[in-house]
């Protein structure tokens, strides 16, 4: 696992993919099945795995890594944290879903602003 976010997007990429971010690098990170980002993109599996740079796949995981940025910002850079609090963390603000969920449902601006809201909070 990359120790930092520009790692980590870097083991994104696939050359046979660019600029597009790679759907199966994303699930190998992530340590994921293709089940669950399929479900969470809303998409079949057979177009995870045949047509990984569709709109809906690439749109689902550029709002992913704008969380999980977001997230990184404020953890003083901890990957690892940040990637657990994306996955794991029950926020109440969306029903006790996670930030991943919430990307899910549509949420990453609303997400977004819950991370700067709660920076600026403890910053303030």
């Amino acid at each position: 696992m990359p120790r930092t976010l520009p790692n980590f997007i870097e083991n994104l990429q696939d050359p046979e993919l660019a600029p597009m971010l790679s759907p199966a690098r994303y699930i190998s990170l992530l340590e994921m099945d293709v089940e669950t980002l399929a479900r969470n993109a809303r998409v079949s599996v057979s177009s995870i795995t045949k047509t990984p740079g569709t709109a809906a796949i690439q749109n689902h995981l550029r709002d992913n890594l704008r969380v999980i940025k977001a997230a990184y910002d404020v953890s003083g850079g901890d990957l690892a944290k940040s990637l657990r609090w994306f996955r794991v963390e029950s926020l109440p603000a969306f029903g006790q879903r996670t930030a991943e969920q919430a990307v899910s449902a549509g949420r990453a601006d609303d997400v977004v602003r819950l991370i700067d809201s709660l920076h600026g909070g403890a910053a303030g």
